[in-house]
């Protein structure tokens, strides 16, 4: 029925190297950079003593430096110490002699206490993303000038809620690279398109926005791994992404979410774009959850899926992960760590061709058990079987792997 089975009627009605790091949230409750100010402001050294006012040269992070104090009696004034700007406040030397006296130099300032800084005031985040709380260190001020601390987030390998550490999956994608990563995914699209934009992120500074458009065909936009590792190739494997879900998509029947399955060996060949591929996937049935198996290789396609009570989230960032498992045949969606929708041999809602099986009966061909194959494919996105609406949907932070990955909210 959701595979372009329009006419046939529906027997219930309910009815994706290291990334995932980001600093604090800015759409949703993450965990925001913690224990640091991303624009702490480095306080200028004092200047020696003289009869000229002596001028600090003051090094900061994020604001203005002050400059030395004025000096009093004896020889010219020193230059004050420059303050080694870091996440957060860091004061300059100071060079003070009273009277007629030689004046002191003022020292340099320490850096402060950015992340897991260093003795200078460096931290170590950035690319490695170790960080706490994905703070970077900001630039060494110099000379009372201006020095502009970022506080954005952890390196392109370091979790940023809460000062997590990097992203252990063995597939990760944040999109701070600002583009699709072409040696990471490829694009397969008609009708709708994929774009990394700014202008709604669940961490971070970038997100992955899918356009699907409306009209009397299906359309769809994934992102399908590419040379995914060996290791996600067994038996169960797992998925995690951020996902903002349109309402305008719950007027669908039908929206694919994320996939994972294997080419088969029939000699069929079932819908675009993917005519051959035996696969289990999570998706949308207007508006509440549907997960379920495909197997295209054969004649007449089958497809078996089951419809939960609870729907998909709309209009905000939500944490979503999955489980899609062959031995034996399964599916388990968790929103925000909660679980919301399964699919097994014990509750199948829909099934073509049918009939339905009835609780604990096999799935398909007297097995429910390695009807997929093992898992070599692995995509997420949309593909919306009966456009209804146009709407974009969104991807954040999302990770492969061969267990739970977790949220990082």
């Amino acid at each position: 029925m959701s595979r372009g089975l329009c006419a046939v009627a529906v027997l219930c009605v309910l009815a994706g190297t290291g990334c995932s790091g980001k600093g604090g949230s800015s759409s949703i409750d993450a965990g925001s950079e913690t224990g640091v100010t991303p624009d702490g402001a480095g306080t200028g050294g004092s200047g020696g003593a003289g009869p000229d006012a002596g001028h600090g040269s003051g090094g900061m992070t994020g604001s203005t430096a002050s400059g030395g104090s004025s000096g009093s009696g004896g020889a010219p004034a020193s230059t004050g110490g420059s303050g080694s700007g870091a996440a957060s406040a860091a004061s300059g030397g100071s060079g003070v002699s009273s009277g007629g006296g030689t004046p002191g130099r003022g020292g340099s300032g320490g850096g402060g206490v950015p992340a897991t800084g260093g003795t200078s005031g460096t931290a170590t985040g950035g690319s490695s993303g170790t960080a706490t709380g994905g703070v970077t260190a900001g630039a060494t001020g110099g000379g009372g000038g201006r020095s502009t601390g970022d506080g954005g987030h952890g390196g392109t390998s370091g979790s940023g809620a809460g000062g997590a550490s990097g992203c252990s999956g063995l597939v990760c994608e944040d999109f701070e690279s600002g583009t699709i990563d072409a040696n990471k995914w490829d694009t397969v699209a008609k009708g709708g398109t994929v774009a990394v934009q700014t202008q709604q992120v669940a961490h971070g500074k970038y997100a992955a926005r899918l356009h699907a458009v409306t009209g009397s065909s299906d359309d769809w936009a994934l992102l399908v791994a590419k040379n995914a590792p060996a290791a996600l190739g067994g038996t169960t494997t797992f998925g995690r992404a951020y996902v903002y879900f349109p309402a305008e998509a719950t007027s669908s029947i039908h929206v694919q979410l994320a996939f994972a399955g294997k080419n088969g060996a029939g000699t069929a060949t079932g819908p675009a774009p993917f005519t051959k591929l035996r696969y289990l996937e999570i998706a949308s049935y207007s508006g509440a959850w549907q997960q379920g198996f495909d197997l295209l290789d054969i004649s007449p396609s089958v497809e078996e899926v089951s419809y939960s009570k609870n729907h998909v989230p709309t209009d905000k960032w939500v944490c979503v992960e999955w489980q899609l498992n062959d031995s034996p045949d399964a599916v388990t969606v968790w929103v925000a760590g909660a679980q919301v929708a399964t699919f097994d041999n014990t509750n199948v809602s829909y099934a073509s061709p049918g009939p339905v099986p009835k609780p604990g009966a096999a799935l398909y061909n007297g097995t429910s058990s390695g009807l997929v194959g093992g898992f070599d494919m692995f995509g997420f996105g949309f593909h919306d079987w009966h456009p209804q609406k146009a709407f974009d949907l969104y991807y954040d932070d999302v990770v492969l792997d061969v267990k739970r990955p977790g949220c990082l909210d």
